[in-house]
């Protein structure tokens, strides 16, 4: 976890410095581009790597458009994978449920596969946070409890991916259109680390990193033997 924390703090302070030199107008997903990729460079002491090809998914994917890639990534040794991160932000545009529980997907498929550290940043404005993580889609049901993340304690957490999140089954199957006949774990772990910085106004910059990890012997399935999730269109 201390990779997980120097990103949350390190991130977390750059965007106090940038909104301190009133540079808060360009904040956006790209932007947190230069600091995750100094913090990975200085842990790792390698070449950091981005828009990088997904070692799982790119060979999956054919025919026109672009190929499923990774934000961040570190090749130690070459061309092994031993980080990748995933990045959004929460602005005035703002990432689909969807497309962070597929961030957070893709990163299990690279930690279980390549041994990888994985680790997924979450930044915005606190207020803007706190709303998004209030969202259904985003905590689920009262009860039972089965949020997407969890953003209130460290503690290690399973992200369900099978279809008894009811609620959930549209979005997941559009997840696994196009990956039908691709093995999937049943969950995903994911541990936070204390957001940055940790007592925030609401109109202050914040950012959370969660661990991604996954079982050495984890269930897997497949879309396409799902009665929720085949795509028969």
């Amino acid at each position: 976890m201390e990779l997980a924390r120097k990103l949350s703090e390190g991130v977390g302070s750059w965007l106090q410095y940038q909104h301190a030199c009133h540079r808060s107008g360009l904040f956006s997903e790209r932007y947190l581009a230069e600091p995750i990729g100094q913090i990975l460079s200085a842990h790792t002491r390698a070449r950091v790597n981005a828009e990088y090809h997904h070692p799982v998914l790119a060979p999956l994917a054919t025919g026109p458009g672009a190929k499923p890639s990774v934000d961040f990534v570190v090749l130690e040794p070459y061309p092994k994978v031993s980080v990748a991160v995933e990045s959004k932000w929460i602005g005035q545009t703002k990432p689909s449920v969807q497309s962070i529980m597929w961030d957070l997907i893709r990163l299990e498929l690279i930690a279980h596969t390549e041994g990888a550290e994985c680790f997924f940043v979450l930044g915005g404005m606190r207020r803007s946070l706190d709303a998004y993580f209030k969202q259904k889609i985003f905590t689920g049901p009262k009860l039972p409890h089965n949020p997407i993340l969890h953003t209130k304690t460290n503690d290690k957490f399973q992200v369900n991916l099978s279809p008894t999140a009811a609620y959930r089954v549209a979005m997941m199957k559009k997840i696994f259109a196009k990956y039908q006949s691709t093995a999937f774990p049943h969950r995903v772990i994911a541990r936070r680390t204390d957001p940055f910085p940790v007592d925030c106004k609401a109109n202050q910059y914040q950012i959370y990193v969660w661990h991604i990890t996954s079982k050495v012997k984890r269930d897997i399935f497949y879309p396409k033997n799902s009665t929720h999730y085949v795509d028969i269109a």
